[in-house]
């Protein structure tokens, strides 16, 4: 649903949470040693950060060979396609676009029993650093009311790395966001290093099958976010 006749925005903002929607927040810059492994690949190298007494932090890095920037915020982009690579999203409506590098997006879990329904609302911005390199932030909005029985995933804190070198793309993602309520936190951390694997095998998929072309930015790349 697309409440403002813009393209569809940014998908990513529930892919993003639901690879590891049961992440807690503080995205933060940890020291390399800090970040355990958990899944390494050709593609895709997964490790985790545990902070004492908090829920899990989750990082991905990878180089994904004839594939680029563009492509990947495209895909993103695209909220038709979301089911094939996220699981349990229901529906994903805009709800503005402050700017041409930024968007705001409801995105809506319906989550196998028993767990509540979700709900996310997020601003993304989209910032070009060099030619060859791209920020895309992730926040949670918390203006958007909130719907009875439905349970708000908040705060939220998402950044994508991405970097055209060598004819690939090297992806630097990283993700923190509390699903809320009570489920158990050694279930938690189980699906969320699980469901972040198969959400980035999937999106490559899909990338591959579907080569660049000559179509514009679904988000145009930016030099200014409202946020940090």
């Amino acid at each position: 649903m697309n409440l403002t006749g813009d393209k569809p925005g940014l998908a990513c903002l529930c892919l993003l949470l639901w690879l590891v929607v049961y992440a807690m927040p503080g995205h933060s810059t940890q020291t390399s040693e800090r970040w355990q492994p958990w899944h390494q690949s050709t593609l895709l190298s997964i490790t985790y950060h545990k902070p004492f007494d908090q829920p899990l932090k989750i990082r991905v890095t990878g180089k994904w060979p004839g594939i680029s920037a563009k492509s990947v915020i495209n895909l993103l982009n695209d909220t038709e396609r979301v089911p094939l690579w996220v699981k349990h999203v229901s529906e994903v409506t805009i709800l503005s676009r402050p700017a041409a590098n930024q968007t705001r997006v409801l995105t809506q879990f319906d989550l196998p029993w028993p767990l509540r329904k979700r709900d996310m609302v997020t601003h993304a911005c989209l910032l070009q650093l060099s030619k060859e390199s791209y920020v895309l932030k992730i926040r949670s909005d918390t203006e958007y009311p909130t719907e009875q029985d439905v349970i708000r995933i908040q705060p939220v804190m998402v950044q994508w790395g991405l970097t055209e070198q060598d004819n690939a793309v090297y992806i630097d993602y990283q993700i923190s966001a509390d699903i809320q309520g009570e489920a158990p936190q050694w279930f938690t951390d189980k699906v969320a290093l699980r469901n972040t694997r198969a959400s980035f095998n999937a999106l490559y998929a899909l990338l591959r099958a579907r080569p660049d072309s000559m179509e514009p930015w679904a988000l145009t790349p930016g030099n200014t976010c409202p946020f940090e």
